[in-house]
């Protein structure tokens, strides 16, 4: 083993052994950088949301997706806010606060409410029983007081799973 010179004047370890000669040269001076994490396996939207969590407004569309499927049935069957509409915005509390992004937390907290609401609101005008906005805003009105349970229900699934989440956050700091 010897260690010479180079002709760019760059230190070299030539290790000799039988006819195998191996050179090292030390890399060309840059900038450094810092790794906070590893790199993923794949890079992709899906690798990201399960690494830093779904974003805010993804996970109000497809919560909006998933309570229009359910008032859509409610639709087809009698035109009332049933069980479609309960089932889709007790999942939505649950999964929304579940999967976003923690500085998300508050978008998914006041979700079910807002979905409750539209979900009354978009059966209210297509359903076919009213016939002018005041008709209209009475219906929502109603429905949206008849609804209560469901409307509360959902808002405190969606804050016990939101202060679950905090004290997992606090817990590990």
């Amino acid at each position: 083993m010897t260690i010479t010179t180079g002709t760019d004047g760059a230190p070299r370890l030539e290790v000799d052994a039988a006819t195998t000669t191996v050179s090292t040269q030390p890399p060309a001076a840059e900038a450094p950088f810092v790794v906070t994490a590893p790199a993923p396996a794949t890079s992709g939207l899906l690798v990201r949301a399960r690494v830093d969590g779904v974003t805010g407004p993804a996970v109000v569309a497809l919560s909006a997706a998933l309570v229009v499927a359910g008032a859509l049935l409610d639709l087809r069957r009698d035109a009332t806010t049933g069980l479609g509409t309960g089932i889709a915005v007790v999942l939505v509390a649950l999964a929304a606060p579940a999967v976003v992004r923690f500085r998300s937390l508050a978008t998914a907290a006041v979700l079910p409410p807002l979905l409750v609401a539209a979900a009354t609101a978009f059966i209210a005008r297509f359903g076919g029983h009213n016939r002018g906005v005041r008709e209209l805003g009475l219906d929502v009105g109603t429905t949206l007081a008849l609804s209560a349970p469901l409307l509360f229900g959902a808002s405190a699934l969606a804050l016990v799973v939101v202060l679950v989440r905090v004290v997992r956050r606090l817990a590990t700091r």
